[in-house]
């Protein structure tokens, strides 16, 4: 089993080391990109090139060829981030024993998209899909305003900066901290006693449109939030790929092993 899961992640380190920018590349830069010998990369280029895969140029280069097209025509035009996001919200619930849920921006609001709790606790943060809450404080606020375009988020700052009485300064610095560590915490800023932390989904764009967030009593998360954070990002770098990410980056500081987030590699930035 091992060794077949093995075979399958250098499959799609092949596949995942064609980008926008390098659309074909030589054998030795495929094996440099895959951290594999040459003769390895040989081997499993060759055998993706006979299944169809891969196309061999003149220059002797390789480029992925159009079986992903008609794969790419397969897939449901249906499936969206609620469908795509449950079963990792299920496991993030699990694993922190919060409220795990799911958020995104309409307007000057934050819509909860879906949010689950798997375990019963006598006092628990409650999220309700559909709840719109206006968009000042909190973690999944916060993370949402973080990723807009500039053009949006000058707009944004000035209504929350009026609302909240902060220096646009204050919000801008605290929203580039956002933008550096990759996610954000608040505590009891919507609701007193109330604590969460929200990290960005990306899209195939690399764009921020989501985020989830673990909610919880602020006694509890002050004890365990390096751990939530830790399994938020896990989860945030999972449905991200999902959703067609290219790639997913952590801050230096987040300490975690790839292999907790299953067959999914993750590039941690140094």
């Amino acid at each position: 089993m091992k060794e077949t899961m093995r075979s399958v992640q250098r499959i799609l380190a092949v596949f995942e080391s064609f980008s926008v920018d390098r659309t074909s590349l030589m054998l030795q830069e495929i094996a440099d990109r895959i951290a594999l010998p040459k003769s390895t990369a040989f081997r499993i280029v060759q055998s993706l090139e006979k299944a169809g895969y891969l196309v061999r140029l003149e220059d002797q280069q390789y480029c992925l060829s159009f079986q992903f097209t008609r794969l790419a025509g397969h897939v449901r035009s249906t499936l969206g981030i609620r469908e795509i996001s449950r079963p990792v919200l299920l496991q993030l619930a699990d694993r922190t024993r919060e409220t795990a849920s799911l958020h995104t921006l309409s307007g000057s609001y934050r819509i909860c998209i879906d949010a689950v709790a798997t375990v019963a606790a006598p006092l628990r943060m409650v999220a309700q899909p559909g709840e719109q809450v206006p968009m000042v404080a909190g973690a999944a606020s916060k993370v949402l305003m973080a990723y807009m375009p500039s053009e949006k988020l000058s707009a944004m700052v000035v209504d929350v900066a009026r609302v909240t009485r902060k220096p646009r300064a204050e919000i801008e610095k605290e929203l580039e901290k956002i933008r550096s560590q990759g996610f954000a915490a608040s505590h009891g800023e919507r609701l007193l006693g109330i604590s969460a932390v929200s990290a960005p989904i990306r899209d195939s764009d690399d764009q921020v449109r989501y985020c989830i967030s673990v909610g919880a009593p602020s006694v509890r998360m002050r004890i365990n939030e390096d751990e939530i954070v830790r399994s938020l990002l896990i989860a945030a770098a999972d449905i991200s790929r999902q959703f067609g990410a290219a790639t997913v980056d952590f801050h230096e500081g987040t300490q975690f092993l790839a292999k907790d987030a299953g067959t999914i590699t993750h590039r941690i930035s140094g």
